[in-house]
């Protein structure tokens, strides 16, 4: 069966300030919603919405033609959540944690312990899961909170800057973990690490000053930017006068005194020790922000 989310005509206010502007976009079956934007622009108000902790000034959530806001009790299982700041108690073990869940979206004892067995198995959780939450690393804490939204088999969920404090090799790890669950439901992340969603989305949503500014897929957005990518070494003496004529998006460093550039340039005019390159999708968001 398909899962399909719409989101109809959401707008938020806060102090008379507007926060989200008419904002609309719809997903079905399966899979992983990239949600970027800048510092300020909406995104974790918009999750709180769409998983029933805010109450939009207009709009309507509907996930399989029922609506998250008029039914919070009801899609209680159907909706699963990790927020940016993943706490709780320091004393609690992971165990204790899963169980007490496992009780809220009402769960018997049956459902509970093979749930809670399938969880600690599929991230790795054994090691620690009886251990207070205090003791565990920033990798097993985000393990635990993306199982405990897992809890219920929901078939939507929404996690917030999910590698956020992880280390390399912990990010590589819970990528891989997001794009197994996206085979099962659908997923919303949002971030601000584009690396994350190259990885795992083929929807990307941005969202800027409250507003859509691009709802596709991740080829159309780096799409409106091929052509327009230059990459070339040039000396540290010429580098401000590259940067007065050219908006650089990547640099790094080269053999002594000199630079490795990527920018933009949309007139192909430019020096011959720039040649065009395929743009990351990185560099496509840093060209439709600049837009």
């Amino acid at each position: 069966m398909k899962n399909q989310l719409k989101v109809e005509n959401i707008s938020f206010n806060y102090l008379n300030k507007k926060i989200l502007l008419d904002i609309n976009f719809e997903y079905e079956d399966r899979g992983v919603i990239g949600l970027l934007g800048p510092n300020g622009s909406g995104k974790t108000t918009l999750m709180r919405i769409l998983v029933g902790l805010k109450t939009p000034k207009t709009g309507q959530v509907l996930l399989n033609n029922k609506s998250i806001l008029n039914n919070r009790k009801e899609l209680v299982n159907t909706v699963g959540y990790l927020p940016q700041n993943f706490e709780i108690y320091n004393y609690i073990s992971g165990l204790d944690f899963l169980s007490y869940v496992c009780d809220i979206k009402g769960l018997n004892n049956k459902e509970k312990k093979e749930q809670i067995d399938y969880l600690v198995e599929k991230f790795n959780l054994s090691s620690v899961i009886k251990k207070r939450f205090g003791s565990y690393s920033g990798g097993y804490k985000r393990r635990l909170g993306i199982a405990q939204a897992m809890i219920g088999n929901p078939q939507f969920i929404i996690i917030d800057e999910p590698t956020v404090g992880l280390d390399p090799e912990q990010r590589f790890e819970f990528r891989q973990y997001l794009a197994g669950i996206g085979k099962e439901s659908i997923i919303l992340i949002s971030t601000h690490i584009v690396e994350d969603i190259s990885f795992y989305c083929d929807k990307i949503i941005i969202l800027n000053q409250g507003k859509i500014t691009f709802d596709g897929y991740r080829d159309d957005l780096i799409e409106i930017v091929d052509g327009k990518i230059y990459e070339g070494i040039i000396n540290i003496e010429e580098y401000d006068k590259v940067k007065e004529n050219f908006k650089i998006i990547e640099q790094s460093g080269s053999e002594r005194g000199k630079v490795k550039l990527r920018v933009i340039c949309e007139n192909n005019n430019i020096s011959d020790r720039f040649t065009k390159v395929k743009p990351s999708l990185e560099n496509a968001y840093v060209y439709f922000q600049g837009r």
